[in-house]
């Protein structure tokens, strides 16, 4: 019994009230006065109970019949909980680090995150998107639109606080992919944007994105802002500083390939992986193929070679070979090459060449070059994801803090992601689509007492097979 249910009895008994007792039923008390009578049949006294009504703590007795006077705060609210209960266990790792690197706005950047990541929430929606998630966290965010705001413009201009958050994500990283991409800005006023090159040829002021990813965890693990000017290497050995993966391996894309890239590479002790231009004179180097192995069934030969200080690398993809001869011989017939062209560009046919600072097996170095997928997911993923207000942002602190709202987004899409994947229901199943099915389960609210609603057989079954542990009795 509890203590405020016995204190109550007590202050009954010594009004003068008699026979009372009260029952626990499914954990609610209730009140009856429970006498006994004389069975004539059985020839021994009979317990006769009649109900009076339920016990609260805060209205006290409610008489049976009566549905009581209600306090304004004990109406029911129903909000969305198993979409909240998922982001909130894929989110806890990261916590702590938010909470220590900036104490003053963790709790706005939760919930930016968690209204984000489920699809395009503009700075005016957050608090509606946010009032539909059960808060599980129990935090009490100020989401004003102006709020929110300053909290970007604050959080961007703080690169320490995020350094804290890459440093803590990038320790467990062994292998790193880099590449640059872009978005545009409509802003006059930020002055970070500028016209540069992309691939899409289109004449509008941009602002550069570098992007760290993990392979081995599959994670992001830093982001940059730069000028849309901005396309060397020395962006990624500045960044490199900010991050903390001693000993970690780079893998970079054909866009970094240049002597004084190379140099600075060498200069600063990183170790990389850089896949050559097919115009570079290295192809000329006799590399012997004396290796192969399947890559997802298509066969590779192999092999290696040590040249002033590094170690090139050649593959032959047999069925890329095929392809491109079939391309080159269609090209000669169309008169777009001619003969000279077609037998030069046929000798580096299906051919990829490689050059790094690690002393490796041939199969271990093209893994680590066609990891380089990861962080081009991860691009399309984040310019997903950054949709909102991106566009009309006003100074350069501000981008700053909405391309780290959008890293953080992105981590834990890709946290989801990594669960789906380990069980092999990427085919059938996205983390948008999680997280929708997963909010048909609900929690519902009535003063302190709450409860979850049902859980639908096919997200139990989905939850089943993902291991959460996020449901009661699943």
């Amino acid at each position: 019994m509890e203590d405020w249910v016995r204190a109550w009895l007590e202050e009954q008994r010594r009004k003068g009230e008699k026979c009372l007792e009260i029952k626990y039923i499914q954990n609610k008390p209730y009140v009856y006065r429970s006498t006994s009578v004389y069975d004539k049949t059985t020839k021994s006294p009979k317990k006769v109970s009649t109900y009076l009504g339920r016990l609260t703590k805060e209205a006290g007795l409610i008489p049976k019949g009566s549905r009581g006077s209600r306090p304004l705060h004990s109406f029911r609210t129903v909000r969305e909980y198993g979409n909240a209960a998922l982001m909130t266990e894929e989110f806890t790792d990261l916590l702590p680090v938010l909470q220590d690197a900036f104490p003053d706005y963790w709790q706005e950047l939760v919930v930016l995150t968690f209204t984000r990541v489920t699809g395009y929430t503009p700075l005016s929606r957050v608090a509606d998107v946010w009032d539909k998630l059960d808060n599980i966290l129990d935090i009490k965010p100020d989401c004003d639109p102006r709020t929110l705001s300053r909290v970007l413009t604050a959080v961007g201009g703080d690169r320490t606080a995020q350094q804290m958050v890459f440093q803590h994500l990038s320790s467990r990283a062994q292998h790193l992919v880099y590449d640059l991409s872009f978005v545009f800005s409509c802003s006059d006023t930020v002055n970070l944007a500028e016209f540069g090159y992309n691939a899409d040829d289109i004449w509008l002021p941009q602002v550069n994105i570098a992007l760290f990813s993990a392979t081995d965890t599959g994670l992001p693990v830093m982001i940059r802002g730069l000028p849309g000017s901005v396309r060397d290497v020395a962006t990624l050995v500045r960044s490199l500083a900010e991050i903390d993966a001693p000993g970690a391996t780079l893998v970079l894309d054909r866009g970094f390939v240049s002597e004084a890239n190379e140099n600075l590479l060498r200069e600063s002790g990183l170790q990389f992986v850089l896949p050559q231009r097919r115009n570079s004179t290295r192809y000329e180097t006799r590399i012997h193929l004396t290796d192969h192995f399947f890559y997802h069934k298509r066969l590779i030969h192999a092999g290696k070679r040590e040249v002033d200080g590094v170690t090139l690398y050649l593959y032959e993809d047999v069925d890329l070979v095929a392809e491109e001869e079939k391309t080159l011989y269609r090209l000669l017939e169309e008169g777009a090459i001619d003969r000279e062209t077609l037998n030069k560009r046929l000798k580096r046919a299906g051919r990829i060449l490689i050059v790094s600072s690690l002393a490796a097996e041939p199969r271990e170095v093209y893994d680590l070059y066609k990891s380089r997928s990861l962080v081009e997911e991860h691009f399309a993923v984040f310019k997903s994801l950054i949709q909102a207000d991106k566009l009309y942002l006003r100074d350069a602190t501000a981008v700053f803090g909405h391309i780290f709202v959008g890293f953080l987004c992105l981590y834990l899409y890709c946290r989801i992601l990594n669960r789906i994947k380990k069980v092999g229901m990427t085919a059938h199943l996205s983390p948008h689509g999680l997280l929708l099915k997963l909010s048909k389960v609900y929690a519902v609210r009535s003063g302190e007492e709450r409860a979850i609603t049902e859980v639908p057989k096919q997200v139990r079954k989905i939850a089943e097979r993902l291991e959460l542990n996020i449901f009661p009795n699943v």
